[in-house]
C-alpha cells in the first residue's frame, strides 16, 4: 500500500511554494559527482544543438535548473504542478515557457531534445512511475536525452520537509533499466549507484 503522503506531495509543494523557493535557493548543488548538479548538467547537455529544446517536468520555481539551461541559451519549457512556484518562474525567467500541470497528465507536445525530471519523478509512487517514465521517453527526439534522480532500490522513504512528512519513492535498478529499454533509449550514466539516470535516443539512421 502506498503511504498516505504520496497524495499530499502535490498540495504540499502548492502550500508551501514560498518556503520551497527559500529553502531550495538560486544555486546549483556542489560536491561529489553523485551529488553535483553542474556535473550532471554538463552531461545531460553535452552535443546537444546550440539552443536545443528542453523540457523540464517538475520544474519548480525554475531556480536554479531551469535558469541554468536559460543561461546556456537552451530554449525550455517547464511543467510544474504547483501554480506558486511556476508564478515564481515567469516572473524571474520570462524566457522560459511555463505552464501548471501534474507530470502524470498528458506532457507539452514533442519530440524535445532533452527531458529532464530533476528531483521530481522519485516524489510518485512506483505504480505512477511505472506509466510516467515511458512518457516522460517518449518526449525525447532522435539524438536527444532524458535524465532523472531515483533511489537504489525498490520502495517507498518518507522524509520530513517544513515540519511535514515529504514522499519519496523508487523501482529497482532493473526496472528503470527495463523500462528505459523498452522506450528505445541507451543508458549512458546507470542511477543503480548515484541515483541519476541519463539515457539517450540514437538518431535515425539515414535510408
Amino acid at each position: 500500500m502506498t503511504h498516505p503522503s504520496a497524495k499530499r506531495i502535490v498540495s504540499l509543494y502548492r502550500d508551501k511554494a514560498d518556503d520551497w523557493v527559500r529553502d531550495r535557493g538560486a544555486t546549483l548543488y556542489s560536491g561529489a559527482a553523485g551529488a553535483d548538479e553542474a556535473v550532471w548538467l554538463d552531461r545531460f547537455v553535452a552535443g546537444l544543438p546550440a539552443g536545443a529544446s528542453i523540457l523540464d517536468v517538475g520544474c519548480g520555481s525554475g531556480w536554479p535548473i531551469g535558469a541554468a539551461l536559460l543561461e546556456r541559451g537552451f530554449q525550455l519549457t517547464g511543467v510544474d504542478a504547483s501554480p506558486g512556484l511556476i508564478a515564481h518562474a515567469q516572473a524571474t525567467l520570462p524566457t522560459g515557457v511555463w505552464s501548471v500541470a501534474d507530470m502524470r497528465e498528458p506532457l507539452p507536445p514533442g519530440p524535445f531534445d532533452g527531458v529532464l525530471a530533476w528531483h521530481s519523478l522519485f516524489h510518485l509512487s512506483p505504480d505512477d512511475q511505472t506509466e510516467v517514465l515511458p512518457k516522460l521517453a517518449a518526449c525525447v527526439a532522435a539524438g536527444g536525452r532524458l535524465i532523472f534522480t531515483s533511489g537504489q532500490g525498490h520502495g517507498e522513504t518518507i522524509g520530513l520537509w517544513r515540519g511535514e512528512p515529504l514522499y519519496h519513492a523508487s523501482l529497482d535498478p532493473e526496472a528503470y533499466r527495463a523500462l528505459l529499454a523498452d522506450a528505445g533509449l541507451r543508458v549512458e550514466y546507470d542511477g543503480a549507484e548515484s541515483g541519476v539516470w541519463l539515457a539517450g535516443r540514437a538518431f535515425l539512421s539515414a535510408k
